[in-house]
């Protein structure tokens, strides 16, 4: 089959239910125990996501009312607004990166599948988002491989332009960057290279060696590739904004606070990221954030963005997989829809 195909329509091996008359009344897909396994372990996994997702919460909640109370209404809308920014900015990023593989999915079904599928990064091990949003493509005609291919490849963007965006920080943030840290300007050339088509196709390669998973042949397309490091690029900048109100609302003044603020999240984001034993990077995220900003931000001003933010980014994660859960569910109707009636949505190819 080409690896290009949709597969997994509802309507793909129907069972036909005839009138007296001879005519079709519905369309019932035929329901297996693969399938019923599949529905089981879907549900355990969200179950266990919203688990992980309570504790962290519960965990940091004194921490949380305690800074909370010393943030004004502008300083939590702007912070709240910008977090929901940057999120929405990582599934564009994704959904330019499915483009880039050769799947254009509508704004509805990317939204769902791939917030709902961020669950999955509050279980320790740091691919259960991949595996998510591999089996909810499966409902909007994609395979888990091509799902799975344009996750890794977006992971391996917001990476590279996490680092990427850490060393301009560095060159921007601090006294004379330019003329001290002058040999990091390579890597952010070696950065770029890596993140063309040819190049990310071979880490992709790579990457599914590490998991070994079967190899695939990937290759994507250079529009798709560039919008998705263009939407990576612009989720760092509005976290870059949430950090820089925080730690404003905290007392910090510095002239090169924001530059600084979006490397620092940036990198601490990848940190996090990397150590895949932490749930969502709690922990070793925060840390690295607090060490970073240390040079433009003093007293409580850091440790306090660490708690605000993951409080600013975990609201944002719930409100955002509620979205795309209601959106799931309005797929499914219609679906069942368009079952009954003897026809199939449109194709996630479909603009």
């Amino acid at each position: 089959m080409d690896a290009h195909q949709p597969t997994g329509s509802p309507a793909a091996d129907p069972d036909r239910i005839e009138t007296p008359t001879g005519s079709v009344d519905a369309v019932v897909p035929k329901r297996g125990r693969r399938a019923v396994v599949l529905t089981v372990v879907k549900w355990v996994a969200a179950v266990v996501a919203v688990a992980f997702l309570a504790r962290s919460i519960a965990g940091q909640w004194p921490d949380i009312v305690q800074d909370f109370a010393s943030l004004d209404a502008p300083t939590v809308v702007i912070g709240v607004v910008a977090t929901l920014l940057a999120l929405v900015a990582n599934m564009l990023s994704w959904r330019a990166m499915m483009a880039a593989s050769g799947f254009r999915l509508r704004l509805g079904p990317a939204s769902s599948i791939f917030f709902v599928g961020q669950l999955g990064k509050y279980i320790p091990g740091g691919v259960w988002s991949i595996a998510a949003q591999a089996e909810l493509g499966r409902a909007h005609g994609l395979q888990r491989t091509s799902s799975a291919v344009a996750a890794l490849a977006s992971m391996l963007v917001s990476m590279v332009t996490a680092a990427l965006v850490g060393i301009v920080a560095v060159l921007l943030g601090t006294p004379d960057g330019l003329a001290t840290f002058w040999w990091l300007i390579p890597f952010v050339l070696l950065g770029l290279v890596s993140l063309t088509p040819p190049v990310l196709g071979r880490l992709i390669r790579v990457a599914f060696r590490l998991l070994r998973r079967p190899a695939q042949d990937t290759s994507l397309t250079w529009p798709g590739t560039v919008m998705s490091l263009v939407w990576s690029l612009a989720m760092w900048v509005a976290y870059g904004v949430q950090a820089t109100v925080v730690l404003r609302a905290f007392g910090a003044d510095s002239p090169v606070l924001f530059p600084v603020a979006v490397g620092a999240y940036a990198v601490a984001w990848l940190v996090g990221f990397l150590v895949v034993i932490a749930p969502a990077g709690i922990g070793p995220r925060e840390g690295v954030l607090v060490l970073l900003l240390g040079a433009v931000a003093t007293g409580a001003g850091p440790l306090a963005l660490a708690v605000v933010s993951r409080a600013f980014m975990t609201l944002g994660d719930v409100l955002l997989a509620g979205f795309g859960a209601v959106l799931a569910a309005g797929h499914r109707r219609s679906t069942a829809r368009a079952a009954a009636a003897g026809s199939v949505p449109g194709s996630p190819h479909a603009g």
